[in-house]
């Protein structure tokens, strides 16, 4: 796959302060809620929910936060909260007790669940912590070079955040990275926390609309000079290509990504579902 230089229209750079709600091209509010039509909310929350306890952001033994708090951080209602909270008992990943609260239990959910809520993490192949060193932000409108690139409609809108991903303790190069988030979700793309919280998961966080599916082509490519020396490589290396399409329940695209990494020398890409650990 030979990587060429991508090609945008309507390109601007952006302005001013982050919005706090959902945006579309045109800088019209969207209802972020409209996205969540054919997913039920307690589902939303619960794959939230889990998705932190495997990725270890709430440890086995740690309470979840009340169910006054879990309402104000989704923006849903008690029964709802209470529908996701047993959804995590039945996985076998929390337990509640009267007067004392939901504690996690376990960090790793009971049968196949446990490819839907890991695949999108897993999917990204990182062994330790990582950052994104951003150094810049466009609102663009795919056209038919970038749309086929990012193999999506052309005319899409995004918010095109590029960067670095380097290891959060050694601050090595590991990809040249491009996020093309959906332009409903602006105020996620001006983030500062994108540099250390992938935007589909702040998505799932802030707005209760959780990745139901990751599509990922991988290939072959010979990095130019601004690829190898970003990654500290002799230019016309071999490297490799990654896009990444996380899409939310009935196929609405929430991100598109591609990364541009040096060779095995330097990254190792593995995967590994199912099956005993």
């Amino acid at each position: 796959m030979a990587c060429v230089p991508v090609r945008t229209t309507c390109m601007k750079p952006i302005q001013g302060k982050p919005r706090t709600m959902p945006q579309d091209d045109t800088g019209a509010p969207i209802d972020a809620a409209s996205l969540l039509a054919a997913q039920p909310r307690y589902a939303a929350v619960a794959t939230a929910l889990a998705s932190e306890i495997l990725e270890g952001r709430r440890p086995v033994g740690t309470l979840l936060p009340s169910e006054q708090e879990l309402c104000a951080q989704f923006g849903v209602s008690r029964s709802t909260v209470r529908q996701a909270l047993r959804r995590l008992s039945d996985l076998g990943l929390v337990a509640s007790a009267q007067g004392v609260g939901t504690r996690v239990i376990a960090d790793q959910p009971r049968g196949k669940y446990v490819l839907a809520v890991r695949s999108a993490t897993d999917v990204m192949g990182y062994e330790g912590p990582v950052r994104l060193d951003i150094r810049g932000r466009q609102r663009i409108v795919a056209d038919a070079a970038l749309a086929n690139r990012l193999n999506c409609p052309a005319g899409t809108a995004f918010i095109h955040v590029h960067g670095v991903r380097r290891g959060a303790d050694t601050g090595e190069a590991i990809s040249v990275c491009d996020l093309y988030i959906a332009s409903a979700f602006t105020e996620i793309a001006m983030s500062d926390d994108l540099a250390a919280t992938p935007a589909y998961r702040l998505i799932a966080q802030r707005h209760g609309i959780p990745v139901a599916a990751v599509h990922q082509d991988m290939g072959a490519i010979s990095l130019d000079s601004a690829q190898a020396q970003a990654l500290g490589v002799a230019a016309h290396a071999p490297g490799l290509f990654i896009r990444r399409q996380f899409l939310a329940q009935g196929g609405q695209l929430l991100e598109a990504t591609t990364n541009i990494h040096a060779s095995s020398e330097h990254f190792m890409y593995s995967l590994r579902l199912g099956g005993e650990s």
